[in-house]
């Protein structure tokens, strides 16, 4: 022991004999001749070498060296430089940089009101010096690049493509959209893609043209105006291409932000949300408009229906160039969704059975190209609200209810709770 203790001494592979005894102490523990020589560097006892050579992966639960060990950032957690680099690769390849958290406990929480965009920036800052030293290039470079595109999607001009998912600076101004990846032209403002056609008219003008015009035009518009108009994100302006569902609550895949696919309300946690004193008490919420879908879903059609007519807005009832052999036939509802399956949610057609004078949808269907135009359209639904509705509609909003004599009938309680909604919960 003493002989190879002076070669290593000798080699310059230690800096004093005692070092180079108990690299030969932990070799003798069947440890590598690399592990033992790492080990003396950092540790001056046998016991807190063995310690620093078997530091414990908490997520494939091998054994590690100290410096193969890699801590998170905002807690106490850590896991093998192997595991890291598997995790981060898979959360920058597949997901939003928004994901790059600790893989047990998902500290820090990026999208919290108790983090301003300093945090964040310092968070993802120091990120990227850990990342560097783990991740292939290839995947540090695509790393880099999605925090280079979340900084500029806090560029109000900042805009993404419809047809490749790229994103770009347009002047405020511009009309035209250009991507400068794949070269498509769309609308600023509809983001349909772009024709002669829609120079000096509206978005909705431009619409209308196209649905009178496409050679393409299929068995019903609104069946299609529910397949083709997607949502943005009201806050990143991310476009999907939205599948119908039964939730409404939505999460962007790029900036994390979750709102209502309705309205565009964000839902909150609790008292993360600090509008109310209520707010402490709820769980997942969002405050929607009166006019949201997410009030109006249970409401039939006839009374949406009525308030459209009231307010001279047109809307179909009944299919598009339907043949006489088509009106005798059991029609089913052709708008997209997405179901959950054991092996994930799949793309695919709603199927449910059509009603008469439903345009050729089903009956959530019907009411939700309903409720949109009323959304489009700033409607209020106070006139097809009844008591109940009225009064939720008030304690929602922190408001008293009016006092209530014993000969004030429904009818009339009903109008009194109407006036403080009109006078002190205008329409969002």
């Amino acid at each position: 022991m003493e002989r190879q203790a002076r070669r290593l001494l000798a080699e310059g592979q230690v800096s004093c004999y005692e070092e180079a005894e108990l690299a030969i102490s932990i070799m003798s523990l069947k440890f590598s001749s690399e592990e033992a020589l790492e080990a003396v560097k950092h540790c001056s006892t046998l016991d807190a070498a063995i310690a620093y050579l078997q530091q414990n992966c908490e997520l494939c639960a091998g054994k590690y060296p100290m410096n193969e060990i890699v801590s998170m950032l905002r807690c106490t957690h850590y896991c093998c430089r192997e595991c890291a680099k598997n995790y981060f690769t898979v959360q920058i390849s597949d997901r939003s940089i928004m994901d790059c958290t600790c893989p047990f406990c998902k500290q820090p929480d990026l999208t919290s009101s108790q983090m301003n965009e300093d945090d964040v920036s310092d968070y993802f800052g120091n990120l990227d010096i850990l990342l560097k030293g783990i991740l292939d290039e290839t995947v540090h470079e695509l790393f880099q690049r999605k925090l280079r595109d979340r900084a500029l999607m806090q560029d109000p001009n900042f805009k993404w493509c419809v047809q490749c998912s790229s994103g770009f600076i347009a002047h405020p101004k511009q009309k035209r959209l250009i991507c400068p990846d794949c070269k498509s032209v769309t609308c600023a403002s509809c983001r349909r893609p772009w024709e002669k056609q829609h120079e000096g008219i509206s978005c909705e003008k431009f619409a209308e043209w196209k649905d009178s015009n496409d050679p393409e035009n299929q068995a019903t518009a609104v069946s299609r105006h529910l397949a083709e108009n997607g949502i943005d994100c009201p806050k990143c302006k991310f476009r999907y291409s939205l599948a119908k569902g039964g939730c409404m609550h939505f999460t962007c895949t790029q900036c994390k932000f979750e709102f209502c696919y309705g309205c565009g309300k964000p839902f909150m946690m609790g008292a993360k949300c600090g509008l109310s004193q209520y707010c402490a008490k709820l769980g997942l919420h969002a405050h929607h408009p009166r006019n949201c879908l997410f009030y109006l879903r249970d409401k039939e059609p006839a009374e949406l229906q009525e308030l459209l007519r009231e307010n001279k807005i047109e809307f179909d009832t009944e299919l598009e160039h339907e043949s006489e052999e088509n009106a005798s036939a059991v029609l089913k509802c052709s708008v997209p969704l997405q179901r959950e399956t054991p092996s994930g949610l799949i793309d695919t057609i709603c199927n449910s059975d059509v009603n008469p004078g439903q345009a050729g949808l089903c009956r959530p269907h019907y009411v939700e190209y309903l409720v949109g135009l009323i959304g489009k359209h700033k409607l209020d639904p106070l006139p097809i609200l009844d008591l109940m509705e009225i009064g939720q509609e008030l304690r929602r909003r922190g408001k008293q209810l009016p006092e209530r004599s014993a000969w004030c009938d429904d009818h009339q309680y009903r109008k009194l709770c109407a006036k403080i909604v009109i006078e002190q919960i205008p329409l969002e």
